[in-house]
């Protein structure tokens, strides 16, 4: 009798246990079904190990409170517990169709093998109950659903073996679940049989087969949960699980060798007492922190007020700032006064500070927060001083946040600064080459008239007056604007024309520009010097130079046309010195925003030179 009655109260501590386990991963489980909609098949075998525990919990609780079997409670306990059978195809359909995916066709036809499984379980339980007036456990009922759930099991995994090449490959975490499941399965299964087929067995190992059969839901549970159900709760399973078994196994321990208690029914209820004080600790340890910070000595949250804290600094860069924000915080949590003092200024210290923290930087002054008391003050207690300690790091950490983030901007000005000089001076450089290349050619055009015809270099000595007088007025400026360019322009070919005479016929227009349009000082003239001198001048009859302006979206054209001799061979291997002068100095102002080209015009005749300068900005 005292063997039964110690079997008896094993099996109900243990249902209670596997159904508190899935009563806990069913709820967790509805989290994740309800964000991604519909119940998944890991809930619906939380939901059958659940009844399947409870029904059994109640069966046995009842039996050891001293209800006959034939009882009418015990009997409606039965037929709970072997309800779940009703749900369990469906379950292992739905769980196949996680794995195969919603839309396979296998998984979908075997989702509906499962329901006429379901209806043929539902379909004998109902007859069985009928029949043989709810008394299941001594029927067939358990053997025939015990069959039903072993073919529905073979199928999902034939099934599984044929649909899996077209999921990902199988990792390690599946493939040691497969171990498991089968080696699980074969025992679980293995015993049920026993137990219902061998009444031969000795008692004792009867009850051991009877226990590993009966108890399914919490090995299955765990299996299943960390190694096939949603990895970002996983190991809140395995906590949970342990944490449950444990307080379990302890209780029970517990109450057979600590406390005495007699095999029966007073066993289960001071196990699963024990069980539930262990299991709620932490939550009224929580509960008398509560009580004791908030109702009697009226704390603020200060974990909170130390992340609210670092949150509102997290876009604060200016130290005076970082540090007012901190004293506000100090005093408006712990109703106290605070300060800031330099960590070597010894004269500025309080002597009756109630609290001093360091902010220590690397190779910056450190500096001490002081609390010191106030009418309102707070006695400073363990969370008290906890919280000033956590302000002091999170100061500290913004504090070397934004002393890098100061670094790095003035890293980043001398830089830039260092960019902007040294493109000054390339720019300078290549001014440099570009005057004296234009007075070099000039004055030789002007001392070949001055035997000839005098009055002629008169004019053009004049002409270049104007021209060094508007380039020694741009010295200093690396930008004119359109106006300005094109009026030099013309005088420059002014000064050419007094050479050429009506060989040389000039066209200038500005098209759609405005005129104020930014472009780089001087551009035109090596342009306007190439095309005279190597395009017209060979030619007897000389010819026509264009200059053009246009927009174009947000950048200016500017084209230079000649009609003459061509573009020579081999010019793009060996550019002249102007000409290089102009592509250097677009690159040093624009980068690669402005473009030049240089070819033959569309009518094979002469050469075409066009420049691309944005509107906006250098």
């Amino acid at each position: 009798m005292e063997n039964e009655l110690t079997y008896a109260a094993l099996q109900a501590i243990g249902m209670a246990t596997g159904a508190a386990l899935c009563a806990s991963l069913g709820l967790m489980q509805f989290r994740v079904d309800r964000a991604t909609g519909g119940p998944s098949g890991y809930q619906l075998l939380w939901v059958v190990g659940f009844i399947w525990t409870l029904g059994r919990f109640l069966r046995y609780t009842l039996q050891l409170a001293g209800l006959d079997e034939e009882a009418s409670s015990v009997r409606l306990a039965e037929t709970l517990a072997w309800s779940c059978t009703i749900l369990g195809p469906i379950a292992i359909g739905r769980l196949l169709q996680a794995r195969l995916g919603m839309t396979s066709r296998l998984a979908r036809a075997f989702l509906g093998f499962t329901g006429v499984a379901s209806i043929l379980n539902l379909s004998l339980f109902a007859w069985v109950g009928a029949t043989q007036a709810l008394e299941l456990d001594a029927s067939w009922y358990p053997e025939a659903s015990l069959y039903v759930a072993l073919i529905v099991t073979a199928i999902a995994l034939m099934l599984y073996r044929v649909g899996r090449h077209e999921i990902a490959p199988a990792g390690s975490r599946s493939r040691w679940f497969g171990r498991g499941a089968f080696l699980l399965a074969v025992l679980q299964v293995g015993a049920a049989l026993l137990t219902l087929r061998s009444s031969w067995l000795p008692t004792g190992l009867h009850a051991a087969l009877s226990l590993i059969g009966e108890h399914w839901a919490i090995p299955w549970s765990i299996l299943i949960a960390v190694s096939l159900a949603q990895t970002h709760y996983a190991d809140v399973v395995l906590k949970r699980s342990l944490w449950l078994l444990t307080s379990v196994s302890i209780a029970t321990l517990a109450s057979a060798f600590v406390f005495n208690v007699p095999p029966g029914f007073a066993v289960v209820v001071t196990t699963l007492g024990c069980a539930a004080l262990m299991l709620s600790a932490p939550f009224l340890i929580r509960a008398l922190n509560f009580l004791v910070d908030r109702v009697y000595l009226n704390r603020a949250d200060y974990l909170a007020a130390a992340n609210l804290f670092e949150e509102s600094v997290r876009r604060v860069y200016d130290q005076e700032k970082l540090f007012d924000a901190a004293l506000l915080a100090v005093r408006s949590t712990l109703r106290v006064g605070a300060r800031w003092v330099p960590t070597g200024d010894v004269a500025a210290a309080t002597t009756n500070a109630l609290a001093s923290i360091s902010v220590e930087t690397d190779n910056r002054p450190g500096y001490r927060l002081e609390v010191s008391a106030s009418h309102q003050a707070r006695t400073l207690m363990a969370e008290e001083l906890g919280f000033l300690n956590a302000m002091g790091a999170h100061v500290t950490r913004r504090l070397d946040a934004i002393y890098f983030e100061q670094e790095q901007r003035a890293l980043h000005v001398r830089e830039e600064r260092l960019k902007r000089l040294l493109t000054e001076a390339e720019l300078k450089a290549l001014r440099t080459q570009v005057d004296p290349h234009f007075l070099f050619n000039t004055l030789n055009t002007i001392a070949d008239l001055i035997g000839s015809r005098p009055q002629q270099a008169e004019r053009m000595t004049e002409r270049l007056a104007e021209c060094f007088r508007y380039a020694l007025s741009r010295h200093a400026r690396e930008l004119s604007t359109l106006d300005d360019e094109l009026e030099f322009a013309r005088h420059y070919l002014d000064i050419e024309q007094e050479r050429f005479g009506d060989r040389l016929r000039v066209q200038l227009s500005r098209g759609d520009a405005c005129g104020n349009e930014s472009v780089p000082s001087l551009l035109l003239q090596p342009l306007l010097e190439n095309a005279i001198r190597h395009g017209l001048a060979p030619l007897r009859e000389g010819g026509c130079i264009s200059v053009a302006a246009k927009r174009e979206g947000d950048y200016l054209r500017l084209q230079v046309d000649d009609d003459g001799v061509g573009l020579r061979p081999g010019f793009q291997d060996k550019p002249g010195v102007g000409l290089r002068n102009v592509t250097e100095r677009l690159h040093a102002l624009y980068a690669q925003a402005a473009r030049f080209a240089i070819g033959s015009r569309p009518d094979g005749r002469g050469t075409s030179v066009t420049v691309l300068v944005p509107l906006h900005g250098n």
